[in-house]
Formats: C-alpha cells, structure tokens, sequence
C-alpha cells in the first residue's frame, strides 16, 4: 500500500508551518491530493515531494535569485483548487523572473 505523509510531517521535514503547508497545498504550489473528495483529509505522497525539491533544486543557479516552483495540475477530485484551468509558466528569459499567475 502506498505510504501517504499528513501534513504535520511534510511541515517539518520541509522545515515550515502547518499553515503554509496548507496553503501551499490549495494553491497548487506544493504536490498534494485530497482523500475521498475536495473535502477529505489533505495528504502528500513522498515521490511526488522529491520530485517537486528536486525540480526546484535543478532550476536553482548559483548567484540568481529562487526560482518559483512550478505549479502542478490539479487532478479532479484531489483537492487542492478543484477542476480550474491553469496558465502554464513560461520559461525564463535571460534577465527576466518567472511569474506565477494566481499568487
């Protein structure tokens, strides 16, 4: 069975607040699914978490500012922001921040 993390978990292995995970998590910013519905129990799956660092890690450049993470579709039915269509993040120019809509 697959091992799902609750949020005070993610909290402190991220180093940040219960809230934040959460409101990281509604916004779509933070991968995260919702047990039986919009209104279920919030929780993350582990993979989907390394995966995020390290797609944040790998746009990192030494000396540059951080990079937004990228905003992750939102599944029906796994919470988060429901069913709204998102704009995708456009790639960085030289010289220009990327730009998250909604935030």
């Amino acid at each position: 069975m697959l091992s799902l993390l609750k949020p005070t978990e993610v909290a402190q292995r991220l180093g940040v607040s219960r809230a934040w995970v959460y409101d990281a998590a509604k916004r779509g910013r933070i991968p995260s699914i919702r047990i039986g519905g919009e209104e279920g129990p919030l929780r993350f799956v582990p993979e989907d978490l390394e995966l995020w660092i390290d797609d944040a890690r790998a746009a990192w450049t030494p000396g540059r500012p951080a990079v937004v993470t990228r905003q992750l579709p939102i599944r029906p039915g796994t919470g988060g922001r429901g069913d709204r269509p998102r704009r995708r993040l456009q790639a960085p120019h030289s010289g220009q921040q990327q730009l998250l809509s909604d935030l």
